[in-house]
C-alpha cells in the first residue's frame, strides 16, 4: 500500500469513529484564554486564603532578625531573659527566651529556667517591637510591659536593642 492510501484509510476510520466529521478534517484548536477574555467573562472567584495565625515561632524569627542586625558582641558573659507574650490571636500566652552567650545570641520559643530576668508583655507590643514600630524605651514605658529580676543583666541585654 502507498502512503497516500494509508492516510486516506486512517482518515476514513477516524471519521467513522466520530460521527459528524468529514474525512480529513481536523478538530478546531481550543480558544486561547487571555487576560482580556478573563476580564470579559469573570468566572467564579476563588475565596481568599486565610492568613496563617501568628505564633511564638514567628515572633522569635522577627526578633532574631532584629538581633542579627545589632552588635551582640559588646555583651560580655551570659545574659538570659525569659519572655512571656500574652494575648495571642487564639487567646493563649506563650513563652520564649533570648540568650546572649559570649557574643552570640539565640532566640527560642521555650521557657528558660536559668534566666537572669523575666519579662511579660502584650502580643501587640511584641509585634510592634519586633517589626521596629516601637522602640525599647517606649516599650518599657508602656502599661503592657512587666519585668523582674537582675536589672544589671537587663541593662546589658537592652544595649543590643
Amino acid at each position: 500500500m502507498k502512503k497516500t492510501e494509508e492516510k486516506k484509510t486512517t482518515a476514513a476510520v477516524a471519521a467513522k469513529k466520530k460521527p459528524g466529521r468529514k474525512p480529513g478534517t481536523v478538530k478546531a484548536a481550543a480558544k486561547k484564554t487571555t487576560a482580556k477574555t478573563v476580564a470579559k467573562n469573570p468566572a467564579a472567584k476563588r475565596p481568599g486564603r486565610k492568613p496563617k495565625p501568628i505564633t511564638i515561632e514567628t515572633v522569635c524569627k522577627l526578633i532574631e532578625k532584629k538581633i542579627v542586625k545589632a552588635n551582640v558582641s559588646k555583651v560580655k558573659g551570659t545574659v538570659a531573659a525569659d519572655i512571656e507574650v500574652w494575648g495571642f490571636e487564639d487567646g493563649s500566652n506563650q513563652k520564649m527566651y533570648i540568650e546572649v552567650k559570649d557574643g552570640k545570641a539565640s532566640v527560642m520559643p521555650h521557657t528558660y529556667n536559668a534566666k537572669d530576668f523575666r519579662v511579660s508583655l502584650s502580643f501587640a507590643n511584641a509585634m510592634d517591637f519586633a517589626n521596629g514600630k516601637i522602640t525599647l524605651a517606649k516599650l518599657i514605658d508602656s502599661e503592657d510591659f512587666y519585668a523582674e529580676g537582675n536589672i544589671a543583666a537587663a541593662v546589658k541585654m537592652a544595649s543590643i536593642f
